[in-house]
């Protein structure tokens, strides 16, 4: 017993090395596209604070740090304070891990600048000679996510930096996802599928929104997702012409359409579903409504594959809601980009004309919303395909009526 045990610790314990050197890998590779993007916009630092590109091009999961990448060696700095400096030495052991101590983030940039530039011998200003290269100003690329009070004191303490925004293709990288974040999104999702087939036996009249909410949070966390993707929606009745509709105490009644958005985070990663139930009977413009939703989310489906610019898509859903005299009350986009975060790019929307690829992940959710009477969304999870798509939400979409 003793060697057998010992014989599964040293498989458990190669297995994790082999895991570690392929998401060290997996790092580097996400890395070295940033670079590239970056040398193509011509920058010479990139700064990173988006907790989420944190995550996605160190390893980092603290969430509060500054990431600088020097484009021309690769050579890559976490800024962060003592109560990360063991996580980042753990999480990201290729870095160079720069500790605050009793400095403050901006501080502590304009140091790692300092160090920089005496390595890489620039000199501001300066005719070439031997002892350095000139240049007007080092250009660094920052991202959205920067709060404006850092951005005036960075330009104030970094005299010859050049701050730009670059989050569009910064975040590019993102879009396209590979096959570990594709499955830590299929499992988020197939949570959420769980939790809808759990919940239709408690949604009744008298139960309350709120009731419904806590549940269905409950539910996922006890199946393994670590939050939220974002705070629930239960709209019920009048309620359900909202499509951002706020939670409340209302009970739900016989005649009411129940719509619930609502995903998980499953390590690290987002998912996300809607789904429009029924309670009691309904009437018919009621089901002539829900069904053209419905055909709406199939027919944009259908034209989803790789090389479709992302309006082409929108469209389909959309004209066919307005052909059937409802396009007035269809007003938000088709879908939006997940992952990471629950909002990212591309969209499907009538804006953006961003061309899909393989492996990205996309929402298809039309919905229709009269004011003060009803509202129907049904929402799917789609990873695009060369030839057309994979379908990761699978909880029934037909009309259940309860």
């Amino acid at each position: 017993m003793r060697i057998q045990y010992a014989c599964n610790r040293n498989e458990r314990i190669i297995k994790a090395i082999n895991i570690e050197m392929g998401n060290l890998v997996m790092l580097e590779r996400r890395r070295k596209q940033l670079i590239t993007n970056a040398k193509e916009k011509q920058f010479d630092i990139v700064l990173i604070n988006d907790p989420s590109n944190l995550y996605y091009y160190t390893g980092f999961t603290g969430g509060e740090a500054i990431f600088l990448l020097l484009v021309e060696t690769g050579e890559g700095y976490v800024i962060t304070d003592s109560r990360y400096y063991e996580q980042v030495e753990k999480e990201c052991p290729e870095l160079t891990l720069v500790r605050m101590e009793k400095r403050g983030y901006c501080d502590t940039v304009k140091d790692v600048f300092t160090k920089i530039r005496k390595e890489m011998q620039w000199s501001f200003g300066l005719s070439n000679n031997s002892s350095g290269k000139s240049k007007s100003s080092v250009s660094v690329a920052i991202e959205e996510s920067m709060n404006l009070s850092w951005y005036l004191k960075l330009l104030k303490m970094c005299e010859g930096y050049d701050f730009q925004l670059a989050t569009e293709w910064i975040n590019a990288c993102r879009m396209v996802k590979d096959s570990e974040e594709l499955n830590k999104i299929r499992q988020a999702e197939a949570i959420g599928d769980a939790a809808f087939t759990h919940i239709l036996s408690l949604i009744k009249p008298g139960v309350s929104e709120m009731d419904i909410a806590l549940e269905l949070e409950f539910f996922m966390k006890k199946q393994g997702a670590t939050k939220l993707s974002f705070d629930t929606i239960v709209a019920s009745g009048p309620n359900s012409s909202m499509p951002h509709a706020q939670v409340t105490n209302r009970k739900i009644q016989c005649g009411d359409f129940v719509t619930m958005d609502f995903g998980c985070v499953y390590q690290g990663y987002c998912s996300d579903m809607t789904r429009t139930v029924a309670v009691g009977q309904l009437s018919k413009e009621m089901k002539k409504i829900y069904d053209i939703v419905l055909q709406a989310n199939l027919c944009a489906m259908e034209g989803i594959r790789e090389g479709i610019e992302c309006n082409v898509i929108d469209a389909l859903a959309r004209d066919y809601i307005a052909e059937k005299g409802y396009g007035a009350y269809f007003g938000h986009g088709l879908g939006h980009g997940v992952g990471l975060d629950i909002h990212e790019e591309p969209r499907f929307s009538p804006k953006c004309d961003a061309i899909t690829k393989e492996n990205m992940v996309i929402t298809d959710e039309p919905g229709i919303y009269l004011p003060e009477q009803f509202g129907v969304r049904i929402e799917d999870l789609i990873v695009v395909k060369k030839d057309g798509y994979e379908k990761l939400s699978m909880s029934e979409k037909e009309l259940i009526i309860l």
